[in-house]
């Protein structure tokens, strides 16, 4: 009877401590990093993904671009779709481009400073030709957290983002003896605008041993005036170098007698 009574106990004991026992929680999944997020992206012919690390509190963030053709496919030419997402929430984009790029070129990007604020700004390629190149341009603003495309970017040519000077220099040739026209752009009250015109072109058009001419236009009254010509001999290549230094705002032209 005593043998049976202490078994009933140690059942008893036992059942106890069973009912007592807690379920161990299950720890959720770590999220994924941005590189993680990136690597799952296709990329293809028709799909580009890549990473802009805003420098603002977002961080970096995941930027998606799609090509679309046109409905007419003899166009052969497409629209550029774009979408960014936060990897810290990526079930919904936190922005989707409203305005359709047209583009006859993909899959080229460039992350700079375009507006000199501190930020990480993107630029997109659309379209390259044998003598430019031609990028889209969006703005990351801090304040709104999404990016705002700069159009007049996409009129530069062949842009050069030169923070030291804090300007964007663009280049188009227009033939093998280095001659064209180069647009110095710089932000003035918050808007891109171009402050010069540099161009270099001959003097009697289809005349392998005409001169060269340069001209200089400057930003004045918010227009574009003309402050500067000279023309060079045939046998000269000087205007390249004098192209060059225009470039530098602060150069107005070398004095008399210098």
């Amino acid at each position: 009877m005593k043998k049976k009574i202490l078994l009933l106990l140690a059942a008893f004991l036992l059942a106890g401590c069973q009912g007592e026992e807690k379920a161990i929680p299950v720890s959720a999944p770590e999220p994924k990093t941005a590189q993680e997020l990136l690597e799952e992206q296709p990329v293809d012919e028709t799909h580009d993904a890549f990473l802009v690390d805003t420098g603002g509190r977002l961080g970096t963030l995941l930027v998606k671009t799609e090509l679309v053709p046109y409905e007419e496919p003899a166009e052969l030419r497409y629209y550029l779709h774009v979408s960014i997402w936060d990897p810290a929430d990526p079930e919904a984009p936190i922005q989707m481009q409203e305005i359709d790029w047209e583009t006859v070129h993909y899959g080229e990007h460039q992350i700079l400073d375009v507006n000199f604020d501190g930020y990480s700004d993107f630029t997109y390629l659309y379209a390259r030709g044998i003598q430019v190149e031609m990028y889209h341009c969006m703005l990351w603003d801090e304040e709104q957290g999404l990016f705002e495309e700069l159009p007049v970017y996409a009129e530069i040519p062949s842009p050069s983002v030169r923070p030291e000077t804090r300007t964007i220099v663009g280049w188009s040739r227009d033939s093998g003896a280095g001659d064209g026209t180069t647009p110095v752009y710089q932000w003035v009250d918050g808007e891109l605008v171009c402050v010069r015109r540099i161009e270099t072109f001959p003097k009697d058009w289809g005349d392998s041993d005409s001169p060269f001419v340069l001209t200089v236009e400057e930003r004045i009254g918010g227009e574009l005036t003309e402050v500067y010509r000279v023309e060079f001999p045939p046998d000269s290549a000087e205007y390249l170098t004098e192209q060059m230094k225009w470039e530098d705002l602060d150069y107005h032209g070398e004095a008399e007698g210098s």
